[in-house]
This record gives C-alpha cells, sequence and structure tokens, in this order.
C-alpha cells in the first residue's frame, strides 16, 4: 500500500469534499481517502499495482476538480543537474 497526498484545488465546501471522496473510493485498489477542502488536498491509500496517480488525478478532473498530481513538501525540489 502506499499513501500519497493529491492536489484538490478548487473545492469549496465539506460536502464537494465528501463527493470526491466517494468518487474515489469507487476506482479499484483504493483503501482510504481524505478530502480536506481547506487545504485543497486528498490523502489515499491505494495498492500502487491496481491504481496509480494518473487515475486519481483523472478522477478528481472528472469530479470538476483541478488535480496537478501528488503534493511534495514545499522543502522538497528537484534534483539540480550535474555540472
Amino acid at each position: 500500500m502506499t499513501t500519497s497526498n493529491v492536489d484538490v484545488g478548487g473545492i469549496l465546501s465539506a460536502l464537494s469534499a465528501r463527493g470526491v471522496e466517494k468518487q474515489l473510493r469507487r476506482l479499484p485498489g483504493i483503501e482510504k481517502v481524505d478530502v480536506n477542502y481547506v487545504s485543497g488536498s486528498a490523502t489515499v491509500t491505494y495498492d500502487e499495482r491496481v491504481v496509480g496517480l494518473r487515475e486519481i488525478s483523472a478522477k478528481v478532473r472528472t469530479c470538476g476538480y483541478h488535480c496537478s498530481g501528488e503534493q511534495l513538501p514545499k522543502h522538497m525540489c528537484a534534483a539540480a543537474p550535474d555540472r
């Protein structure tokens, strides 16, 4: 099992968050979902052999919300190229 924080932009209420949770739970391989409309994110626990971030992000967009993929802490960044 893998747990990822996924961007869910544009949610304005707890009711909308619950709707996204319900839709994500319908994906095969999803173990647990918690959408937080205040932070604009979803914490998703899933079986990476069955479903991936691409499918999870697509489902969020199908629900009508913005999703840029997995959220990383601001202190994380891409490795600098070797010089």
